[in-house]
């Protein structure tokens, strides 16, 4: 195969000196060899993905356990992708009251290394339900107890709170927030052998057992997970290996993520490689793991999606489809009302109506 190698450059070929013509050539070179590994990435992960999911996932449809046991060998295989360490709590929670959220405790775990699991915990008089809620980045605990940006301005609208006055406990657990320390963290998660979202689903269990011991009457064996932005992703990415999660709900999230990772398609979304997000990209993720296939992982267990119209992070078409092949498993085991894709004309946000009748139907408070 032969190309053209003297691209437009600010100097014509005439006027290069020696020097300057081998460098340029050696620029085009690497810039066509780039061209063609981003084809071959989208040829493989992009357009032979369905061809994979096809080989490797057998869903037993005949029933909710025959089901469950069908997708144990996938499930096993994301646990292992998430590769979360063993942690264990190395003392007792301290615990503290919140400075700005009224009647909110500061939840504090040791968990080895000066490692911490953390968060914020909210509930009302006689609370036996626990909602975990998940911030996304450049959030807080505190935003999703409704302390953040003025109103109507914020994504949250005050959600947590709203939960509490309906009933529901809420635990907020802390994650890191900004993208800087994200993709430092996640390099060396990767030298580890681990994920930064292992790591923070093994906080959170940390928290959880935390709560267990602070707070008895509260059912700790059977929650539901609530997330928004990256919070949605941890809905999507633990609850599949967190049997205690019996509902979820990701918010902000859900995504042809084929697409969303490896296509650059900016008059539809923007992409975390547009935005220099390399924490965002896991090993082995799309070998057999888009988000319809993480929700089958889900299923039967009841799991919402909520996505705005005006929320640049994914094209509802595309949206829509996936989450189309998600419902399906629902469908075909005569549970399709368990699962539903709330779309509304909003941007980045919670619709909380929307949430607050999933919750009732599939996770009521009493």
């Amino acid at each position: 195969m032969t190309t053209n190698l003297h691209r437009a450059t600010s100097l014509p070929v005439n006027e290069r000196t020696p020097d300057e013509e081998v460098q340029q050539r050696l620029s085009d070179r690497n810039e066509y060899y780039w061209d063609q590994l981003q084809g071959w990435f989208r040829a493989t992960i992009v357009d032979e993905y369905r061809d994979r999911v096809e080989q490797h996932w057998k869903w037993d449809h005949s029933g909710p356990d025959p089901y469950v046991h069908s997708v144990s060998g996938q499930r096993e295989q994301w646990k292992d992708l998430l590769a979360a360490p063993d942690l264990t709590a190395e003392g007792d929670a301290m615990v503290s009251q919140s400075d700005v959220i009224a009647d909110a405790r500061w939840i504090e775990v040791p968990v080895g290394h000066g490692l911490c699991a953390q968060g914020l915990l909210l509930m009302p008089p006689r609370a036996k339900k626990l909602i975990v809620f998940q911030h996304g980045l450049g959030s807080s605990p505190e935003r999703v107890l409704g302390l953040g940006k003025p109103k109507g301005r914020d994504g949250y609208h005050g959600i947590g709170q709203t939960l509490v006055d309906k009933g529901y406990a809420v635990l907020a657990p802390m994650n890191l927030v900004t993208i800087d320390p994200r993709n430092r963290a996640q390099d060396l998660a990767r030298l580890a052998g681990t994920t930064v979202e292992g790591i923070e689903l093994a906080r959170c269990r940390v928290l959880i057992d935390a709560v267990a011991g602070i707070e008895p009457t509260l059912n700790t064996e059977a929650m539901a997970l609530v997330g928004i932005s990256w919070g949605g992703l941890a809905a999507l990415y633990w609850t599949p290996v967190e049997p205690r999660f019996v509902a979820a709900a990701s918010i902000a999230f859900f995504n042809d993520r084929c697409q969303k990772m490896v296509v650059e398609d900016p008059e539809h979304y923007v992409t975390f490689a547009a935005r220099s997000e390399h924490h965002a990209f896991l090993h082995g993720h799309l070998g057999i793991f888009g988000d319809a296939e993480l929700a089958s992982l889900i299923c039967p267990r009841p799991f919402l999606v909520q996505h705005g119209d005006a929320d640049a992070i994914g094209w509802t078409p595309q949206i829509e489809a996936e989450f189309a092949r998600a419902h399906h498993h629902w469908q075909e085991l005569g549970l399709a009302d368990r699962a539903e894709l709330q779309v509304h004309s909003g941007g980045h946000e919670v619709l909380p109506s929307g949430l607050l009748n999933w919750l009732a139907r599939h996770f009521p408070h009493d």
